[in-house]
């Protein structure tokens, strides 16, 4: 092969690796809005229900703080039909110290109400408060007996870390039932949203 034909041969190839490091435009799905959601405030939780498809859910809240269940009742009375989906999610309220939530069944059943925050101070800022939450589900270990609390949602403060003196909320991805997962000991302030099957 002369120079030539090399050369040209090079300007080919060369010409189709460029070809194949294309860069398009799609158009966004709703999954491509859900960083900017959750960054915003915005998550929700979604569970399959359909096992328990005619019966009767009552939702559960328990408050925490420094690892010991508080005696705060949050007032419910109430049991909703579940069909196929219970979801549980979360949303930005006008006040820091106010998380809003909400409970929703397919089907139509369903509410929002809040949740007290308590605030952490930074050491050197000792004047500003920081309401500063995340969520994480729990892992979900059937089976499930009627009347048993399930729980579903961990929603927690973040807390004070003097060993790098920042505030964080670091840890497992899901929270065991019995609330042995490491991240638990050093929430200073949480809430478990969970269910009872009637």
């Amino acid at each position: 092969m002369n120079k030539k034909t090399i050369i040209t041969i090079l300007f080919v190839l060369a010409a189709m690796a460029g070809q194949a490091q294309e860069i398009k435009m799609n158009e966004p799905s709703f999954s491509d809005y859900l960083p900017l959601l959750n960054a915003k405030g915005y998550m929700a939780y979604s569970f399959d229900m359909h096992e328990f498809n005619g019966k009767y859910v009552i939702p559960v809240i328990k408050e925490y703080e420094n690892g010991k269940e508080t005696d705060a009742k949050f007032g419910f009375d109430i049991s909703f039909g579940i069909k196929d989906k219970l979801i549980i999610g979360f949303f930005p309220s006008e006040k820091d110290s106010i998380a809003n939530y909400s409970f929703s069944l397919s089907g139509g059943g369903g509410f929002n109400a809040n949740l007290p925050k308590r605030p952490i101070y930074m050491p050197k800022d000792s004047t500003n408060a920081l309401y500063q939450y995340e969520s994480r589900p729990f892992e979900i270990t059937p089976p499930f007996k009627k009347g048993e609390f399930i729980p579903l949602v961990l929603y927690g403060s973040w807390w004070y870390d003097a060993d790098f003196d920042i505030a964080r909320f670091c840890g497992e991805n899901f929270i065991k039932p019995d609330l042995s997962s490491d991240i638990v000991k050093y929430i200073p302030h949480f809430f478990v949203l969970g269910i009872k099957i009637k």
